[in-house]
C-alpha cells in the first residue's frame, strides 16, 4: 500500500470519527434545548423539554383555552369556578378562594398556568410552587382581543399546540370581522349601553375587552373611564342608557327596585337583558360568542 493511500484511509477514518462526534453533539444539544418556550406576564421565560402531560389551571379562561386546543385530558387540577366545558367538572379542584399548594405539589404537574390578575393575593402560593421546581407560567391579564389571542398562542407554544392555537386565532378573527360587517350593515343608530357587573354598580369602561365588544357591534358604552370603575346612580340616570346589560343573577328584579331609575329609557322600555358572564368576562375562546350575544340582545 503506498503512502498516499495510507494517508487517504486515515483521513477518511478521521472524518468519519468527527462526523460521529458531531452527530452525537448535535443529538445532545437537541436533547438539551427545550422546544416549548414562552415568556409570561412577569417577564419570566418558561422552557419545557417535553410536552406537559399534567397541567394545573388556576383560572377558568386558561382552562377553556387548554380544552379548546385539545389538551383537556392533560388537565389534572382546576379551580372551583371552572364550569366549562362540561368535562371539567370531573377534574380535581385545587383552588377555591385560596390555592391548595400542597395538593398541587403532590400532583407533580409539568406545568401550572397562573394569571396576572391573581398575583397580588396569590404571590406566596405562586412562590411556593416555583420553589418546588414546578414550571409556573403567569398568563397576562388580557384587556382586549389581541392580548387574548397572544395568550392562546403562548399556551399553544407551551403545550405543543402552536398550530392549533394559530388556527383558533385565525378562525376567531375571521368570525369577528364578519360580525363587524354585519353589525355595520344592520345598525342605523347606535344605542347607548350601561353594562352592570354587580348590584353595587361596578361596570366595564374603556380599555377592556367588554368595551371592545360593544364598539365592534356598533353600540356606545356610556362609561368614559378606563378599567372597571364603580358608578353612582346619578351617573347612570344622567347618561340615560337605551339598553342595560347585566351579568349577574336576578339583576332585572334588582334594577326594578330602584325607583329613581324608572325614567331611564332602558327601564321604561323594558330593555334590560342578562348575558352569560362566562362568555363576556373571560378572555378565552368564547369571546366572539360573547360579542354575538351582546349584539343579539342590543339589536334584536
Amino acid at each position: 500500500m503506498n503512502f498516499k493511500k495510507i494517508i487517504s484511509i486515515f483521513s477518511l477514518a478521521f472524518i468519519l470519527v468527527l462526523a460521529g462526534c458531531g452527530a452525537q453533539m448535535t443529538s445532545e444539544k437537541t436533547a438539551q434545548n427545550p422546544e416549548y418556550i414562552a415568556t409570561d406576564a412577569t417577564g419570566a421565560k418558561i422552557e419545557l423539554d417535553a410536552k406537559p402531560k399534567k397541567i394545573v389551571s388556576l383560572i377558568p379562561s386558561n382552562t377553556e383555552i387548554l380544552y379548546r386546543l385539545g389538551v383537556g385530558e392533560n388537565v389534572v387540577g382546576v379551580t372551583s369556578s371552572d364550569d366549562y366545558p362540561a368535562e371539567v367538572k370531573n377534574v380535581p379542584v385545587v383552588a377555591t378562594t385560596e390555592i391548595n399548594v400542597e395538593k398541587i405539589i403532590g400532583m407533580k404537574p409539568d406545568l401550572v398556568l397562573g394569571h396576572a390578575s391573581m398575583m397580588s393575593y396569590n404571590k406566596d402560593a405562586y412562590d411556593q410552587i416555583k420553589k418546588a421546581n414546578i414550571p409556573l407560567f403567569v398568563v397576562a391579564d388580557a384587556q382586549d382581543f389581541d392580548a387574548a389571542y397572544k395568550t392562546f398562542t403562548q399556551i399553544g407554544d407551551l403545550t405543543g399546540k402552536t398550530k392549533e392555537a394559530e388556527k383558533l386565532v385565525s378562525s376567531m378573527k375571521a368570525t369577528d370581522k364578519s360580525s363587524r360587517k354585519e353589525a355595520a350593515k344592520k345598525v342605523d343608530t347606535k344605542v347607548k349601553v350601561w353594562l352592570e357587573i354587580s348590584p353595587d354598580l361596578y361596570t366595564a369602561g374603556q380599555d377592556t375587552f367588554i368595551n371592545e365588544m360593544l364598539t365592534n357591534i356598533e353600540a356606545t358604552n356610556i362609561v368614559s373611564e378606563t378599567g372597571y370603575p364603580q358608578y353612582s346612580e346619578e351617573q347612570v340616570i344622567k347618561a340615560a342608557p337605551d339598553v342595560i346589560i347585566t351579568i349577574y343573577p336576578n339583576a332585572k328584579q334588582e334594577i326594578a327596585k330602584r325607583s329613581a331609575w324608572k325614567n331611564i329609557p332602558a327601564v321604561k322600555n323594558n330593555r334590560i337583558y342578562e348575558v352569560d358572564p362566562s362568555i363576556v368576562s373571560r378572555p378565552g375562546p368564547r369571546l366572539i360568542e360573547g360579542q354575538e350575544a351582546l349584539f343579539n340582545a342590543i339589536y334584536p
